[in-house]
């Protein structure tokens, strides 16, 4: 068992405060605590061997994808966050080396800086224009991507990828194939999906198979799981998705997505697929609103300001209308019309949002994250309704949807004093929102009557209930804090009642 870094630690502090712990949830409140205490935490961290660390279930949950089904994602443990961080950035770098060129694996090209681990680049544009110029140069393209990949990943492979990659690993990698064993109750397969490091994971567990398609001397490009093979025989395809498909299940135990998996001549692919009108309108819209960056298994923009045009609006309504055009919500068009109404404040999406909510639904982060930045007394009153309506849609009977709306309605006093929104909160939620909720809205009541259930309301209920005694007189606050504290078994509550106490 080995131990991790001061470096790495530091990186994974920095890393998680710039940018998220993973991409499918609000940020959790208790790295505020941490970075409170961080002298405390850090020696606590180097002390410890990561082997013997103990980890906790993380927060999970389906996520709904614009053809229906479902993807589960995670949130870690705060504390179980920064050592799997401080895991991949110890491993990143020798990786990296170990990729084949950016032309084939384009994805995520790995660049440590200060507190990131991606290159600023879009691999994914790179991975499009490989895609066109081999089709030029072949008759026949093989399409295929690995089905549910990040949740199928066996971790004694990913243990190999990382050895081969570099011997030196030998330790780290019989910690990180541990450390994420821990965290799925001791199954051996599957990484977490929302934190960056397991792209870092993923990616190493590709290098052989972009290694085992280049034997068969043809060429390929591949964007994470999703892979395109050329040659000029069909025939030659044939043998090799035979091959792959065989190699993926013994070496990785892993399989290929039938029904996006096809042959098919390269003009007719480019046809349909790269010179689609709809396709070349969107790149267009891309180039012309901000610049792509995939950064964390779903497509993201970075927040590039680009000289603004007079008729933005115009711009955003015609996405809008090429976005409804469609049966399922486009998630690349959809999030560049949201973060960009979002960065300029712009309102009329917001009503365009409301009238198709259920289909904006997969981005909901996305939707409640562009929500907030609109909020003001006006606003609110102009839209109580509309606010008031979400709860009764379709879509907020999943979990993911539902959880965001219940957050976003708890963040803000002025919506938790709309009578039907408070009762929402306080009746239906979650111990952790309608702490949140007590918090913001300053309800000592609730917050008196919970504290009899703090030990009955699992790990992230209590914390929360611990938060929410902030709004406390600080004479009962701090005697209830300490007490706590006295007979706290775990590190993360010494260290939230220690950052209440010193701060509240």
């Amino acid at each position: 068992m080995g131990k991790l870094t001061e470096d790495s630690i530091e990186f994974a502090k920095k890393h998680i405060e710039h940018y998220y712990d993973s991409d499918f949830f609000p940020k959790a409140f208790e790295f505020e605590a941490i970075w409170h205490c961080w002298d405390d935490v850090k020696k606590h961290l180097l002390a410890s061997n990561v082997g013997k660390l103990r980890t906790k279930h993380p927060l999970t949950m389906a996520s709904k994808k614009p053809s229906g089904s479902y993807r589960i994602v995670h949130q870690l443990e705060p504390l179980d966050t920064i050592v799997y961080t401080a895991l991949a950035y110890l491993i990143a770098e020798k990786i990296e080396l170990a990729r084949a060129d950016k032309n084939i694996a384009c994805s995520y090209r790995f660049v440590l800086d200060e507190s990131g681990f991606f290159d600023k680049n879009a691999g994914f544009k790179i991975f499009t224009d490989m895609i066109e110029n081999l089709s030029e140069q072949h008759q026949f393209i093989l399409v295929t991507d690995i089905t549910d990949f990040y949740n199928q990943i066996y971790l004694h492979r990913l243990n190999n990828a990382i050895k081969l990659a570099d011997p030196s690993l030998d330790i780290i990698a019989d910690d990180t194939e541990r450390f994420i064993s821990s965290l799925n109750d001791k199954a051996s397969q599957g990484v977490p999906v929302g934190p960056a490091a397991s792209i870092i994971m993923s990616e190493a567990v590709l290098i052989d198979i972009d290694q085992y398609i280049s034997n068969f001397g043809v060429k390929h490009t591949r964007y994470v799981d999703d892979i395109r093979i050329f040659s000029n025989s069909k025939d030659e395809l044939e043998k090799i998705l035979e091959k792959i498909t065989l190699y993926l299940h013994e070496s990785h135990r892993l399989t290929l997505a039938s029904e996006k998996t096809f042959i098919q001549e390269t003009a007719a692919y480019a046809e349909s697929v790269l010179h689609n009108q709809y396709e070349i309108e969107k790149v267009e819209i891309f180039k012309t609103l901000e610049v792509f960056n995939p950064y964390s298994g779903v497509v993201k923009y970075e927040k590039i300001r680009v000289e603004e045009k007079p008729d933005l609006e115009e711009h955003l309504k015609y996405i809008s209308e090429q976005l409804l055009k469609r049966d399922t919500v486009d998630l690349g068009l959809a999030r560049v019309l949201i973060r960009k109404a979002k960065i300029n404040r712009i309102e009329f999406v917001s009503d365009l949002i409301f009238d198709n909510f259920d289909f904006f639904s997969p981005v909901i982060n996305d939707v409640i994250l562009y929500f907030q930045t609109l909020l003001n007394k006006d606003w609110i009153s102009l839209n109580t309704d509309k606010l008031t309506s979400i709860i009764h849609s379709t879509s907020s009977q999943q979990n993911m949807v539902r959880y965001w709306v219940e957050w976003f309605y708890s963040t803000n006093e002025l919506l938790l004093q709309i009578p039907e929104i408070r009762k929402f909160v306080f009746q239906s939620a979650s111990v952790e929102i309608q702490a949140l909720a007590a918090l913001t809205s300053k309800n000592v009541a609730w917050v008196r009557d919970s504290k009899k259930q703090v030990y009955s309301v699992g790990e992230r209920g209590k914390r929360a209930i611990l938060r929410s005694a902030k709004i406390l007189p600080k004479d009962e606050r701090d005697h209830w804090l300490k007490n706590i504290a006295q007979s706290a078994s775990e590190e993360l509550d010494i260290w939230i009642t220690k950052w209440i106490i010193e701060t509240a």
